[in-house]
């Protein structure tokens, strides 16, 4: 092609080639000149490529400081693969549309109540319209129920709302804290449109800007106020208080996230649900997809995993995770050794795709695996819990791709270690969480 003067095509990742971002760069080389085009995720024909990696939203509220009155997030990322006899349905959908032999995200299993059942090419459900009709109210407003949709492109999972009669899109995280929307207008700069941003159509929240930090981005966040609802017609409107994202937070693994953590410390800009009163909700993530939020205890009975706040109250994090002692870690068949004096604590994160833990952890498996000499360093993860009726629940995963936490880990008298599971967990379960009463329960 070089020869007869043609251009060439080639595909690469963006400059760091850790994973595939946003952004893919296409060169096209003639004989006479070189020419780079850097190409948006919309062009047709190369978003689809996206899927040889599938990369997760970078995000986790794991720590904020104040400084000079900003406060600094730190965020991180991961990614997940799996054999292709348990990716699910939206997976095989997006392999189909590729056209392309990939190493798809996990698909989570749950051993209570029994394992799910393999995925089927059945795409119906995948393709139904997220409207606004969805969404279902209880008469007296105490909960609401509403869809989410799967944006593959994301790997994520996406809720929509309004603010300032606008609609938006935002990927479901119980991670952070956060109600927030983008700065831009953009039909095509990013993954996904989130939505269009009308500053004239918000007033002041009478809170100062603050520094966020998205994996390696960071950038300025504008708090405002503007009238919320899910749906106009059925839900009358609510005065929140809100972040809005630069361009620098939206790039590269940024973008735009519904925090589901209500408690933090007074000095955190307001959540959204500390906000709105509702005392618990739950992220269903099975075949019809929802979130659901209510002002009263959703979950009955002993058949929950007890919650702990330690984190926030022993180590003075900001916010507070919904976190659980593991009661065991097993990797390839091999148990990680727990004991009260090394707690072991598991965050719950929808807004992160596969799993990160803490540089012990993950040195120690890493130095485990080369003494073994297993072919897969993280080729399946199990994690149980004990029931407060004293049951287990077991989520596992099949190779999902695990980073450390590193310098993302704020509390540094912490000696525990930390485990952070994502969608490659809990993808097709449903989750709730009394968060008043420290409760959490996982169904199939």
């Amino acid at each position: 092609q070089l020869m007869n003067n043609q251009p060439f095509i080639m595909m690469v990742s963006s400059l760091d080639f850790r994973c595939w971002r946003r952004s893919p760069v296409v060169f096209a080389i003639y004989s006479s000149s070189i020419v780079l085009l850097l190409a948006n995720a919309s062009v047709g024909g190369f978003q689809s490529q996206r899927s040889f990696v599938s990369p997760a939203p970078a995000r986790t509220h794991l720590d904020s400081a104040s400084q000079g009155g900003l406060e600094s997030t730190t965020k991180f990322k991961c990614t997940t693969d799996a054999t292709a006899k348990e990716v699910n349905q939206r997976r095989i959908m997006l392999q189909q549309l590729a056209k392309i032999a990939t190493l798809p995200t996990a698909a989570a299993t749950i051993i209570y109540p029994p394992a799910l059942a393999a995925a089927t090419e059945t795409t119906t459900t995948i393709a139904r319209t997220i409207t606004d009709s969805s969404v279902v109210l209880n008469n007296d407003g105490s909960r609401i129920q509403v869809p989410l949709e799967y944006i593959s492109a994301l790997d994520a999972y996406v809720v929509h709302y309004y603010l300032f009669g606008e609609r938006f899109g935002a990927i479901v995280d119980t991670g952070s804290p956060f109600l927030t929307c983008p700065s831009t207008c953009s039909t095509w700069s990013y993954k996904y449109k989130w939505g269009c941003y009308h500053p004239e159509r918000t007033f002041d929240s009478g809170l100062s800007n603050t520094i966020e930090g998205f994996d390696n981005n960071q950038g300025k966040v504008v708090w405002r106020k503007a009238g919320f609802s899910f749906d106009e017609d059925l839900q009358p409107q609510q005065n929140l208080t809100f972040g809005v994202f630069g361009p620098d937070l939206l790039d590269g693994p940024g973008g735009v996230f519904f925090g589901l953590i209500k408690d933090t410390d007074k000095w955190i800009r307001p959540s959204f649900l500390g906000q709105t009163g509702y005392k618990s909700f739950c992220v269903d993530l099975r075949d019809n997809s929802t979130l659901t939020l209510s002002k009263q205890a959703m979950i009955l009975g002993d058949d929950y995993i007890p919650l702990t706040r330690d984190l926030n109250r022993r180590y003075k994090a900001p916010v507070v995770h919904y976190i659980a002692k593991a009661a065991g870690f097993i990797v390839n068949g091999l148990p990680l050794k727990l004991d009260d004096r090394t707690p072991t604590y598991v965050i719950f994160d929808t807004g992160l795709s596969g799993m990160a833990v803490s540089d012990e952890l993950y040195q120690g498996r890493n130095l485990q695996a080369r003494k073994n000499r297993e072919k897969s360093l993280w080729g399946e993860v199990r994690v149980s819990f004990q029931t407060k009726a004293g049951d287990e629940v077991e989520l596992s995963a099949r190779k999902p791709i695990t980073t450390p936490l590193g310098q993302d880990t704020p509390w540094t008298k912490f000696k525990g270690n930390l485990i952070v599971l994502g969608l490659a967990f809990l993808d097709g379960t449903s989750m709730s969480i009394d968060i008043d009463d420290n409760k959490l329960q996982l169904k199939k």
